[in-house]
């Protein structure tokens, strides 16, 4: 089993509830310091990782999530919102997902959805009908470079394209935010924007397809509430039918308390984004109307 690298956020007085936050996409646990630190200082403990594959849970090559693949990266979440648990028994507990994250929350809850009482999904990417073709392309170049192996259409196939939606874009990944301060920090962060394995393409593109498959919800909690956030401007979302097709997804599975917000002039990292206080704010607003009335 992939050792883990946590951080704990306490809150100096009572603690109205917990968050596990799982980060997304070749990115890590240290850039939602601020946001945890946030949470709790609105009286929310908080647990942030590293996913197998990432920052110091990266025991191998980077962007490799281990032989467990996919299934690793949800247990991955297990493990953060049982420790969630032991830091902070007693209280209501959100599972949080940003970007890639969210889809290893969106897997999760297909069995777990009766282990947490709340979810919390920004940035969240929609599923792409090309996803299974990917699949096969990348099977093919698997066979050539191994698991472990390179490969730069496998990194252009699954994010090459969200920098088409920024006009005149001063970096690669300008897409990320509005915020020029924060794609620089991002670009100078060793452990930040590197690329997957080709087994790790395949791993999130399989889980692309996971969670996306209603049949595998078994929606135990119904009542369990679902909060979607994320910048209008957000490529990864889909657009705005991307992210209906999101929603509509988990309301089809059965979820009946799901709620939705897309802000104006906001990119993908909304945590990130100039105007991030507000977003903090929506967010604990959620978590205090929401997590007082867990079951």
């Amino acid at each position: 089993m992939i050792r883990l690298a946590y951080n704990v956020f306490r809150p100096e007085g009572e603690v109205k509830g917990a968050v596990a936050v799982v980060h997304g996409m070749a990115e890590h646990r240290k850039r939602y310091a601020v946001f945890a630190q946030y949470l709790a200082d609105h009286g929310y403990g908080v647990i942030t990782y590293d996913l197998p594959g990432h920052g110091e849970s990266a025991t191998e090559e980077k962007g490799y999530f281990g032989d467990e693949g996919w299934k690793g990266m949800i247990h991955s979440a297990v493990r953060a919102v049982n420790r969630a648990k032991k830091e902070f028994p007693d209280v209501p507990v959100a599972l949080f997902g940003h970007s890639m994250g969210s889809m290893i929350a969106r897997c999760y809850i297909q069995e777990h959805d009766d282990e947490i009482n709340g979810l919390i999904l920004t940035g969240a990417p929609n599923w792409q009908r090309a996803t299974s073709a990917g699949i096969a392309l990348g099977k093919q170049i698997r066979g050539v470079r191994g698991k472990k192996g390179f490969s730069k259409l496998m990194d252009r196939l699954v994010t090459g394209n969200f920098n088409t939606s920024v006009t005149d874009p001063k970096t690669e990944v300008d897409w990320l935010s509005y915020d020029e301060e924060n794609v620089k920090k991002y670009i100078d962060d060793p452990d930040s924007g590197f690329g997957f394995t080709v087994q790790g393409y395949l791993d999130e593109l399989e889980g692309m397809n996971q969670m996306h498959d209603v049949s595998l919800y078994q929606c135990k909690n119904k009542k369990m509430p679902v909060g979607f956030f994320a910048g209008k401007e957000d490529p990864c979302i889909g657009g705005e039918k991307g992210f209906a097709d999101s929603v509509n997804t988990i309301k089809q599975v059965g979820y009946k308390r799901v709620s939705t917000r897309l802000y104006p002039h906001m990119r993908h990292e909304i945590l990130n984004e100039t105007d991030n206080q507000r977003v903090f704010k929506d967010i604990v607003r959620w978590l205090d109307s929401n997590l007082k009335t867990a079951n």
